[in-house]
């Protein structure tokens, strides 16, 4: 591999370094597979709301694990309470018939195995009034490809991890209005590579970075009667000004690239048609228009590198039902629609999906009165995709994505 390296000359290896690095860095906000919900964030934060597909989250409040979608709904929870999720993800993003200029194995998956916890708190300091905090991993996950794989100058590895607390208030105005809101204190950390000599010996490039990051939600509950709901939720973007280094045998620099992740609104609604059956739904806004370009900032000499990536407005929908066939038992079910913001024209093989189809079956049991135990398991049936891309030469590659997600959930009241 070090003989490779005197082909390059000056110029061209500030290029390819330049060029490589505003790709890596490009997957900051492409870090992740088909395990999660469009872009890069992640739904998997309640195995309770999951087996309803996420249908009427916002409105739903069935447990403390649902503030993730609407602090206000913390108003109908009793007493003090803990509750902890745990989320396995198995995507596949296949693909046969990857071909490139320079080679290269055509066959391949990328998809990662991957365990998402959340964790919630809640203190009831009157009927009326309630604290929570919540932990979790909004955004997420990673693949990564074998270093000879044909797509290798594009992607190897995209690994980003997040921390989200969220310190939360939630306050009953009136029999029927609630009302609740929260910080968002959150921090990512992203480690990315890929070949940046793909015309000669393998040369791995990797751009390491972390940051913390503010943001708010808030949340309105209506509950027109003790049957029927409606619930309003919001996410704010949290800005990121990611600080690193970029690292290869050719090429080393300390780097910074901003990531914005984008703001979230969200409509719940829920209904009991009797005492043993409810139905519910779900709608959802993603402002991803806001993730432009990546723009990547080099210490040293080179100037900025800039990514276009065009992403667009999305939306999210669902339906689900639940069946109680006793007081200790609960049978959930749902299906959802999710697009994807990403332009045919960007795709890349760090995040290959297209718009995926959701079907869940949930489950949940009380055993006592102080604790209950949830269950959800999800197949996401996600498009094809295809993959054409000429910046580090031309490459092509059609992926045959799909993901299984299953969830299980204790909460504790006390």
């Amino acid at each position: 591999m070090t003989d490779e390296i005197p082909r390059f000359s000056s110029l061209r290896t500030r290029l390819l370094g330049m060029t490589a690095l505003a790709g890596l860095c490009a997957a900051v906000a492409l870090p992740a597979d088909d395990a999660h919900a469009a872009g890069y964030a992640l739904k998997e934060q309640s195995a309770a709301a999951q087996g309803n597909s996420f249908a009427g989250a916002t409105a739903g409040a069935e447990d403390i694990s649902y503030m993730f979608f609407n602090p206000a709904g913390l108003t109908r929870q009793e007493g003090h309470q803990a509750a902890v999720v745990l989320s396995y993800i198995a995507p596949s993003a296949e693909t046969n018939d990857a071909a490139y200029i320079f080679g290269g194995s055509g066959v391949e998956d990328g998809g990662v195995n991957a365990l998402v916890p959340a964790a919630y708190f809640m203190w009831s300091i009157s009927p009326d009034l309630k604290l929570a905090m919540g932990i979790n991993a909004p955004f997420g996950l990673k693949t990564e490809y074998d270093p000879n794989w044909a797509g290798r100058a594009y992607a190897i590895e995209s690994d980003l991890k997040t921390i989200n607390v969220n310190p939360t208030v939630a306050y009953r105005l009136n029999e029927m209005i609630s009302i609740g809101a929260g910080l968002q204190i959150q921090h990512a950390e992203v480690t990315l590579s890929q070949d940046i000599n793909p015309a000669g010996g393998l040369v791995i490039g990797e751009v390491t970075g972390d940051d913390w990051g503010f943001g708010a939600t808030f949340g309105v509950l209506v509950e027109f009667s003790e049957t029927t709901r409606l619930g309003l939720g919001y996410r704010s973007q949290i800005a990121h000004t990611l600080k690193g280094e970029f690292t290869s045998l050719i090429l080393n620099d300390t780097v910074s690239a901003d990531l914005t992740s984008p703001d979230q609104v969200t409509a719940g609604f829920y209904h009991d048609l009797s005492d043993q059956f409810a139905v519910m739904a779900e709608v959802g806004w993603t402002n991803w228009s806001t993730f432009d370009e990546i723009r990547i900032q080099f210490d040293g000499a080179s100037p900025d590198s800039v990514t276009p990536e065009d992403w667009k407005n999305v939306w999210f929908g669902a339906i689900g039902a639940t069946w109680k066939p006793t007081n200790d038992l609960a049978i959930r079910g749902g299906i959802a629609y999710d697009q994807s913001p990403i332009p045919d024209a960007t795709r890349t093989p760090r995040i290959p999906g297209t718009d995926r189809t959701w079907l869940s079956l949930g489950v949940n049991y009380a055993p006592t009165p102080n604790f209950s135990i949830d269950a959800g398991y999800t197949h996401l049936f996600v498009s094809d995709s295809t993959v054409d891309q000429t910046a580090l030469g031309p490459f092509t590659a059609t992926f045959e994505n799909s993901v299984d997600i299953l969830a299980v959930q204790g909460t504790f009241r006390f």
